[in-house]
């Protein structure tokens, strides 16, 4: 017979991979710098692309295992170039397809209609690729999404 205390921890288990279960497999994480980044292993994991500057900090990411949606979105010294892939070209916000997450750091509609400039990337995994630079030059956002 399994007494209280046993009991109240198997239901605990239950309860929690039960959670896991109902939130899918949606991870996020955040780190300082690149190097933290490139620590945790997020770019050879492909998580954050290659092509993110050494010098890029305040990095916040989310991802989706099931469906490989992803977003990232980060700062970077406005004088440092971004170097994109050369199948990156010139697009609209309005012609992009929508992030499949939302995120206190990412920025409305609105803010990137205006604010940013959009590019669209060679899809990845069957999902489109989009890359956004501030006018500014200071922020920039990468997501992987559902085409439209």
């Amino acid at each position: 017979m399994t007494s209280p205390a046993g009991m109240a921890r198997c239901a605990i288990v239950v309860t929690f991979c039960s959670a896991l279960c109902a939130c899918g497999l949606v991870m996020d994480s955040s780190f300082h710098t690149m190097q933290e980044a490139i620590d945790a292993d997020m770019v050879n994991k492909g998580w954050i692309p290659d092509w993110v500057p050494h010098e890029a900090t305040d990095l916040r990411e989310v991802h989706d295992l099931d469906s490989n949606t992803s977003a990232l979105a980060f700062t970077k010294p406005p004088a440092i170039p971004l170097q994109l892939p050369a199948d990156c070209q010139a697009t609209t916000f309005t012609n992009s397809d929508p992030v499949a997450f939302d995120r206190s750091w990412w920025p409305g509609e609105e803010t990137l209609n205006g604010s940013y400039r959009v590019s669209r990337c060679a899809p990845e995994s069957g999902k489109s690729v989009f890359v956004a630079v501030s006018r500014n030059e200071d922020r920039v956002l990468f997501w992987r999404a559902y085409p439209r």
